[in-house]
């Protein structure tokens, strides 16, 4: 997984309550806009591509293509305890470790000194779909830590954070990692975030970190919520053309 983490880093340049944290129950800013409909078909990776952000919809921000597998085991994560192996999945580039119809992965980097996003984005069968967010769900709230037993690195303080209201179901976590230890003994921590967001059958994984030196170094990590709502108009506009057609 190390490799993985270090091309995460790319896209991420930059940038809780604790267990159990309470998930609010109303859906602010995120849902997509009254008339445009959800993806209702599986999505070829031709769809994927037309659907994904470019530098065209972003002001201020850069896109670059990352390679992923559709098939099965794309990225399977080894970590300990298992129970929290669906966040390990996230963190990697293939979001899931779910057989995709279709898999892209997308770097999604700022052009300054903020935060950007590392987006894997997979259509599944509806069951799949469902199981990659419901999954992903619970191993957050039941997860506290866990260690990538690949890449030796340590996930800690993991939180569930209020539900950001994105697509048709959506979770929002937020994890520490714990990357070396400085020349004193101390541990380097490094703000991790995850959202996770299913709209249709299509799955949206982002992931962000705050990297050390940065403008956000020392702040808890957040996925620009920016990115995330322009991706969801840019899908449910996609599939409201074609279904006029």
């Amino acid at each position: 997984m190390t490799t993985l983490v270090v091309l995460s880093s790319v896209a991420a340049c930059a940038g809780g309550s604790g267990k159990g944290a309470e998930t609010s129950a109303a859906k602010p800013e995120g849902r997509l806009p009254s008339g445009i409909s959800t993806p209702s078909k599986l999505w070829t990776e031709a769809d994927l591509n037309s659907a994904a952000l470019t530098v065209e919809d972003l002001d201020g921000y850069d896109v670059a293509p990352m390679e992923a597998e559709a098939g099965a085991g794309a990225f399977r994560a080894t970590v300990d305890p298992a129970m929290c192996e669906p966040i390990g999945h996230a963190l990697g580039p293939n979001g899931s470790a779910y057989a995709a119809a279709a898999r892209i992965v997308r770097l999604i980097f700022p052009e300054g000194d903020g935060a950007g996003a590392t987006m894997a984005l997979a259509s599944y069968s509806a069951e799949d779909a469902r199981n990659v967010v419901q999954e992903f769900r619970k191993a957050t709230e039941r997860c506290a830590a866990y260690k990538d037993l690949v890449s030796s690195f340590r996930y800690e303080d993991v939180e569930v954070q209020s539900d950001p209201g994105y697509g048709e179901e959506s979770v929002s976590v937020r994890l520490t990692q714990i990357a070396d230890y400085d020349a004193n003994g101390e541990p380097v921590k490094i703000p991790f975030a995850i959202v996770a967001v299913r709209q249709g059958a299509t799955v949206a994984m982002f992931s962000t970190f705050n990297r050390r030196g940065g403008s956000q170094e020392g702040m808890p990590a957040s996925v620009p919520a920016v990115l995330v709502r322009a991706q969801l108009n840019k899908m449910g506009e996609l599939d409201a053309s074609a279904s006029r057609r």
